[in-house]
């Protein structure tokens, strides 16, 4: 049966309009595939999140580019890369820039970064950011260590999840987790710290001496590689050494005792002391090992000691604190009539934090004399970081300081309180870090033996520095060769909780007293970014119910009603 013509004309007319459907369909598709290549290889991506979670920030570039700025005579990671190759240069005139560069290096195919998960790609995305950002020095690769394990051998323990960062001999490895902060009670990341753990490890590759942080352990002091505390030292571009104090031999075997012999090494230049249980040894004709003269040599180098104490070293650590007493810091304890030691713990209601009866509290920045300058840009921002002290024991200065009153040399209108001490041909001061509140008590064996006022506050956090200034042969210029000595009275300010919140400002603290103790610079500034909260924590149940009906009826009533006032519109027309 032949066909009419119009029907031959609507199928050819159709035929037509689907082939132009499918087309512009496989058009769309193609144009897609092409602009998603081009999108992951140039970054044409958008930041959308309010708090640009995922975009480098200027401070970042900056970091990176020219240094930072409050530290003299710094030498940003781009002018330590240029300097390297000007020597490579000289000594090759073959070499080529491209020859050394700092490299990023992924443990897994690039696929697998970008597309498994968003925690990943999170991550790689802010390397290729970098990557953009200084292309003439900054490369990313990625490496299947399950197809090519002799790759990192050199790297040492890595994992499909680990990320090298590395510039000539130089190199640190972090694992996913060092890029995010996560809620211990959910086990989940709340917020990105990308950016400023990569700016730490450019910092940390590309100095001439990568510092090392000692964690003393044979005292009974719970220190491990996971807590936030040596992630904090970390991300200041620190190496971790975990320190015997009392080792008589490298390798720990029965040697014969050596005097010269330290365990501490050379490039240390920070030791921590965290919740010590037991006393020090020192020579008394049973022990050789004198481990407070270790001390006392290590810290007549430019380097630094930061001792963490608990109230619940009821007994004083003898030894110890008495050497302590000759940096000016004397840990408050009372003795009862039965001769027993109870330490002085400061209770605070009114800056309380939460309903332990004051005795985690919000803390005082001291803001006058060598204390404030430590402190000066976090206490002089327009809203201050809090800092918190949980169960903390009060300090005073010990009697071998004497305690003085002094008026700014350059602003005659700021007074400040300190205590000087010049014994044995050297200089020390102290100052106060963080004091209470002018409301807070001490208490001992569950009675008040110590209220503070607003002349006398009871002091928390204290810093002791011993003068050293020394001239450049030749030069006038006069180095700050100062030690420093950083005494608390709480084990618990540098918890997880107070560390990984950006709610207060311990973690801050620590960054900007790891810069005036360190004689690297500190990436301090990158905050870490919080994710959104996306979920509708205060909507109850019921509320929800109703939304849900609200939302499905009123669209459907809507509907009806214009396609009858449609219908009836029509009917009369």
């Amino acid at each position: 049966m032949k066909l009419k013509p119009q029907n031959n004309r609507k199928l050819r007319y159709g035929g037509v309009t689907a082939a132009l459907t499918a087309l512009v369909i496989a058009g769309v598709i193609i144009v897609n595939v092409i602009f998603s290549a081009l999108a992951g290889k140039f970054l044409w991506y958008t930041d959308l999140t309010p708090e640009l979670l995922f975009t480098l920030s200027d401070d970042c570039v900056k970091l990176i580019r020219d240094g930072d700025p409050e530290v003299p005579n710094s030498v940003s990671p781009i002018e330590k890369i240029d300097e390297i190759r000007a020597e490579k240069r000289a000594e090759d005139p073959n070499f080529k820039d491209e020859d050394f560069m700092l490299t990023i290096t992924f443990c897994d195919d690039r696929d697998v970064w970008m597309y498994d998960n968003d925690l990943q790609r999170y991550v790689y995305d802010t390397a290729l950011q970098l990557q953009a950002e200084f292309p003439d020095y900054i490369e990313v690769k990625n490496v299947n260590i399950v197809w090519n394990p002799t790759a990192v051998n050199q790297y040492g323990s890595v994992n499909r999840t680990s990320i090298i960062v590395e510039c000539g001999s130089e190199f640190r490895v972090r694992s996913l987790q060092h890029f995010y902060l996560t809620d211990s009670a959910q086990e989940s990341p709340w917020a990105y710290n990308g950016e400023k753990t990569f700016a730490s490890l450019i910092l940390a590759v590309t100095r001439a001496e990568a510092p090392v942080a000692c964690l003393t352990t044979n005292h009974g002091e719970a220190v491990s590689a996971d807590m936030p505390l040596v992630q904090t030292l970390m991300a200041a571009g620190y190496k971790i050494h975990f320190l015997d104090l009392s080792a008589t031999s490298e390798d720990g075997s029965d040697a014969e005792y050596d005097p010269d012999y330290s365990p501490i090494p050379e490039d240390c230049r920070l030791i921590v002391v965290y919740g010590p249980k037991d006393d020090f040894m020192v020579r008394d004709g049973v022990n050789e090992v004198d481990e407070i003269e270790r001390l006392e040599k290590f810290l007549d180098g430019t380097n630094s000691l930061m001792v963490f104490m608990s109230p619940e070293n009821v007994e004083p650590l003898v030894n110890f604190e008495s050497y302590l007493e000759e940096w000016g810091i004397s840990y408050d304890r009372h003795i009862s009539e039965d001769g027993k030691y109870h330490p002085h713990i400061i209770k605070d209601p009114t800056q309380s934090l939460n309903y332990d009866g004051g005795y985690t509290f919000f803390a005082n920045y001291y803001t006058t004399g060598f204390g404030g300058t430590v402190t000066k840009n976090l206490h002089s921002a327009n809203v201050p970081p809090k800092i918190v002290f949980p169960n903390a024991m009060s300090i005073s200065y010990s009697s071998q300081f004497t305690p003085t009153h002094l008026v700014d040399e350059n602003d005659s209108s700021i007074e400040y309180d300190c205590a000087l001490s010049s014994a044995d041909g050297s200089y020390r001061t102290i100052y106060d870090l963080f004091i209470t509140g002018e409301n807070a008590v001490a208490m001992a064996n569950n009675k008040e033996v110590k209220r503070a006022t607003e002349q006398n506050p009871l002091k928390l956090m204290t810093i002791s520095k011993e003068d050293r200034n020394t001239t450049e042969q030749g030069d006038y210029n006069v180095l700050d060769q100062s030690s420093y000595v950083i005494a608390c009275g709480s084990t618990e300010f540098v918890s997880e909780k107070l560390l990984q919140s950006s709610a207060y400002g311990n973690n801050a603290f620590l960054e900007y007293v790891l810069r005036t103790v360190g004689s690297e610079p500190v990436p301090v500034g990158l905050t870490p970014k919080p994710f959104g909260d996306t979920s509708i924590d205060t909507v109850t149940t019921s509320e929800a119910t109703q939304y849900t009906v609200v939302l499905t009826v009123i669209p459907a009533i809507l509907a009806i009603g214009s396609g009858i006032f449609v219908l009836v519109r029509r009917k009369h027309r």
